[in-house]
């Protein structure tokens, strides 16, 4: 079970949330939507690739360069999903002006330090996770601007956003302290993050489900 926590539980979350974009593209056929599935998709199979690589290969060979990929094209994707759904200007540059701080980190820790394959700095993948954040609640004070009539909870985007708001926030909390706990605590540390990155994708995908069928636009 600890080992399912700490390896299998991260693609199998990010599983749950290629399916619910699937279900959502039967009656949502946006492009966005689209590139969030691609998404999803892709981050299952790096995931269990970086599961794969910790269990049955070789204990010298790291999976660093795995999630470095996987947050640079985490922030590009939903940096993309954020500047579509919000509409005020100042919102959209702010979004532009945090994806340029993300894949200027990377470039300069991972390409010109040469990192990429070795190297885990727990602050920029913080970095990554505050930005998102912000990117949730720009959306959530345009949410509360624009209130009319529309009951939000059936709204799609309330709930994805609102697991974002979880997890992100939670991984944000959890990276500060990485490096402070001893390294046979860092395991349990890892398994506390893929807890609440289950829990966000389970909000995500039950909060959608329970939207009324005519309702699911």
């Amino acid at each position: 079970m600890e080992s399912f926590l700490k390896n299998f539980l991260e693609p199998f979350s990010y599983f749950i949330y290629a399916t619910t974009l699937f279900i959502k593209l039967g009656r949502d056929k946006t492009f966005e939507k689209k590139v969030l599935f691609i998404y999803y998709l892709c981050s299952t199979f790096l995931l269990f690739v970086a599961s794969f690589l910790v269990i049955y290969t070789a204990p010298d060979i790291e999976n660093n360069w795995v999630y470095n990929i996987f947050y640079l094209i985490t922030i590009c994707i939903l940096s993309y999903y954020f500047y579509k759904i919000l509409n005020n200007k100042i919102k959209k540059y702010i979004i532009t002006f945090l994806l340029v701080i993300n894949v200027i980190l990377f470039i300069y820790y991972d390409i010109i330090l040469g990192l990429f394959y070795h190297g885990f700095n727990e602050y920029v993948y913080a970095i990554c996770f505050i930005s998102i954040v912000v990117y949730a609640l720009l959306y959530f004070d345009q949410l509360l601007r624009n209130v009319n009539e529309h009951n939000i909870l059936y709204e799609f985007n309330f709930w994805l956003v609102s697991g974002y708001l979880l997890y992100f926030l939670g991984c944000f909390i959890i990276i500060l302290f990485y490096r402070s706990v001893n390294v046979d605590e860092r395991g349990s540390i890892w398994s506390l993050q893929n807890i609440i990155l289950f829990l966000s994708s389970v909000v995500t995908l039950t909060g959608y489900l329970r939207i009324p069928s005519k309702k699911l636009y």
